[in-house]
């Protein structure tokens, strides 16, 4: 292997160490009620925000991640109502979403992860870095649809929800922004 390769795949296996001990930090927030309320009252705004707008019923709901938000550091995620017909419906309406604890944790193990690696590797340039990142985020963001999966019951119990004019066959899904996701009903139940 060459350097880069090396470099790669040694900030591959420490930032996989750096999460297995941040996931729990992550575990114990979400166990706390002001998190799981704030969670709920993101989805809840949205599905009052569709019932101001529109008389349409809402097809499905999509939490999405953008690549965009791991580089310019954001850490938001988009919620996206559509209406019957999706991506190409014209009732969509999104909501900037950034999950409280996650990305401030995810930066703490980008911090830690380059100091480390520069260490070993004097030379890390921006590129690799960014690959790093991008990388890394696939931890959290496995994490958070985990978490929107286990508060799925939760939300949908919400008065807001109960009131979301909806097709029968609505459904939430999980994925990258305008690209591949699964429905967060048939993900795998830890």
């Amino acid at each position: 292997m060459d350097y880069r390769e090396n470099m790669l795949s040694d900030g591959e296996k420490w930032g996989a160490q750096l999460f297995a001990s941040r996931i729990r930090e992550l575990e114990k927030e979400y166990e706390k009620a002001e998190r799981r309320d704030e969670v709920k009252n993101a989805f809840g705004k949205l599905f009052e925000q569709w019932e101001e707008r529109t008389e349409a019923e809402a097809g499905c709901l999509g939490i999405c991640y953008l690549y965009s938000s791991i580089l310019m550091k954001t850490g938001e995620l988009r919620l996206t109502l559509y209406g019957k017909e999706l991506y190409m419906d014209s009732d969509q309406l999104e909501l900037a979403w950034v999950p409280p604890c996650f990305f401030q944790i995810y930066e703490q193990d980008m911090l830690e992860l380059f100091d480390k690696l520069q260490k070993v590797y004097p030379r890390i340039y921006q590129y690799e870095k960014d690959a790093l990142r991008y990388q890394h985020a696939e931890y959290y963001h496995a994490a958070i649809a985990a978490l929107c999966r286990d508060m799925l019951d939760e939300i949908k119990d919400s008065e807001e929800y109960k009131r979301l004019k909806k097709t029968e066959n609505f459904f939430f899904f999980f994925g990258r922004w305008r690209g591949e996701a699964e429905r967060l009903e048939d993900m795998y139940r830890i």
